[in-house]
């Protein structure tokens, strides 16, 4: 081989690969002007990289504006959430001391109305307050006051109870007070 072959070798192969080095750079360009929008349709290669230089810069913009865009909303999402977490316990809590008197007053009214306590207790877990004694303490009726609950009139052989809930049931007591059956001191059932 001898120098003029080495040198012509040589060359032909720095053509070859600075013909590759251009092609790739065209299909580049190319795939460029596809990719990015362009409403004059230029070929030319320097058009065809200053609109990819313009559209990136659009990207970037858009990027950083909807980065601000979105931490915003996360914060305002975040502000919304802690508002409705704050709003929920609240109601959390209204719910429960809601509950919390209803089980006193059904208490108080089963105990009003004669349950015994030990029920009470069972049925709404906790430990009931003694009922008042009548006729004590410092708001006591006066003695001629005529109590609602159990006050009885007799009438003809019979009897009327006037219930503290509104309303009287009448009993049949003969005269000898034992409810016709012969049992002194009972009446008879009232249904």
């Amino acid at each position: 081989m001898g120098t003029d072959e080495w040198a012509r070798q040589r060359k032909d192969n720095h053509k070859e690969v600075e013909r590759r080095r251009r092609g790739n750079i065209n299909e580049g360009i190319t795939e460029l002007g596809r990719i990015v929008p362009n409403s004059s349709g230029e070929k030319a290669k320097g058009a065809i990289l200053a609109r990819a230089v313009q559209y990136i810069h659009h990207l970037k913009e858009n990027e950083a504006r909807n980065i601000e865009k979105w931490t915003l909303e996360k914060l305002l999402m975040d502000q919304a959430m802690g508002d409705l977490q704050a709003q929920l316990e609240e109601v959390r809590r209204l719910w429960d001391e809601e509950r919390m008197a209803r089980q006193r007053a059904e208490s108080e009214l089963e105990v009003l109305r004669g349950v015994p306590q030990g029920n009470v207790a069972s049925a709404v877990g906790t430990v009931p307050r003694p009922a008042p004694v009548l006729g004590s303490g410092p708001n006591a009726a006066p003695s001629n006051f005529r109590s609602r609950s159990r006050s009885v009139e007799q009438q003809e052989g019979a009897t009327t109870t006037r219930s503290p809930f509104g309303g009287s049931q009448e009993e049949n007591v003969d005269a000898e007070g034992d409810g016709g059956d012969g049992r002194p001191g009972k009446r008879p059932r009232v249904e």
